[in-house]
């Protein structure tokens, strides 16, 4: 039967070799040990002071690498291990491996909003008066700088870019981790804007008209939605000031300039006991009771049906209002129990 405690020669004198071998008294290191560089960014690993030096790359000694410190890079040396042989006293020990990683980052990548109206020969298009906006995406945070046409855009350094014209636009930025690795985006992004359609409100013997026609249409009298009038020519208007809303495709458009209509009778009328001067004005109009009644609370509105200015008339049967502040256009007085009367300011 085999003796257990005997071994094969070779492994004896393998280990009788390995236990007569004195170990040398140090320990050589290298700093840093979990060195990371940014992309074009150079580095140096440090041993201890030994009287010399090997280093080693992957495991193979680097020819004429015989100092105390090794200068690496990141595009010829991330990913890979070192060590360092250092001799002292004419005694040679190993240090242990370090690794000196890189950074890698994906290119710049840019969103757009999502509120454009069609996409042209690689541009969106927007609507006029409607704001564009541009999305640096994460990890670029730092040294951004957008530009329009090639030329810097001043204060736009934010991961975000609000546009409200049209041109080329590109950006170029850095991450946190490395600030002095700027990257560009790679391509601009072009963004146009198309003028808005305004329709326009004709009338003929028997009805009004919005041109050019569109998809759907919302008439309004006096600011207020019409039920029932959804036609480009509805039927049965009145007096008031008329507006109309198309929706066309693509639908850049904006409401109508105010059209008035002022032949009404009696009834329609209502019978106001309220006397309003000049018509047309440019920077005041003057409220009169013709019964002497106190006026009592009034609003002006546009031609939307927005509250353009509002007051109290309250025991007093006579009211200046200053619209000089007001833009141009068609609005409509609206006072207590009486019907309402149409102010046009012109300039």
């Amino acid at each position: 039967m085999r003796n257990i405690y005997a071994l094969p020669l070779t492994t004896f004198v393998l280990f009788a070799t390995a236990t007569s071998h004195a170990q040398c008294d140090f320990d050589p290191t290298i700093t840093p040990s979990d060195l990371i560089l940014c992309p074009n960014e150079q580095g140096t690993l440090t041993t201890q002071v030994y009287d010399s030096y090997q280093w080693y790359k992957a495991g193979a000694p680097l020819a004429g690498e015989t100092g105390p410190t090794f200068s690496v890079n990141a595009f010829n040396d991330a990913a890979y291990y070192f060590k360092v042989e250092a001799t002292l006293n004419g005694c040679t020990e190993m240090s242990p491996e370090v690794l000196v990683d890189g950074w890698a980052f994906l290119p710049p990548f840019v969103m757009t909003s999502d509120n454009y109206l069609f996409i042209d020969g690689g541009a969106a298009v927007f609507c006029e008066g409607d704001t564009a906006r541009l999305i640096l995406m994460p990890p670029y945070d730092i040294n951004i700088q957008w530009t329009n046409n090639g030329v810097p855009i001043p204060g736009a350094t934010d991961d975000t870019l609000m546009i409200f014209e049209p041109g080329n636009f590109h950006v170029s930025g850095a991450t946190s981790i490395c600030p002095d690795f700027i990257q560009q985006l790679g391509v601009t992004v072009p963004i146009d804007f198309q003028a808005p359609i305004q329709p326009v409100i004709s009338i003929s013997p028997e009805d009004i008209c919005a041109d050019p026609p569109g998809l759907t249409y919302q008439w309004y009298n006096n600011g207020v939605p019409v039920e029932g009038m959804t036609t480009q020519c509805p039927e049965g208007v009145g007096a008031g000031v008329w507006t109309v809303t198309v929706v066309y495709d693509p639908d850049c458009s904006i409401p109508s300039e105010p059209f008035i209509i002022t032949a009404v009778d009696e009834d329609h009328n209502g019978g106001s006991d309220l006397m309003l001067s000049p018509v047309p004005t440019a920077d005041h109009i003057t409220l009169t009771s013709n019964a002497s009644s106190p006026i009592g609370a009034w609003r002006l509105l546009d031609a939307t049906g927005r509250i353009a200015l509002k007051g109290d008339g309250l025991k007093r049967s006579l009211v200046n209002v200053d619209v000089s502040m007001l833009r141009a256009g068609a609005y409509w007085l609206q006072s207590a129990n009486r019907a309402s009367l149409p102010v046009i300011i012109a300039r």
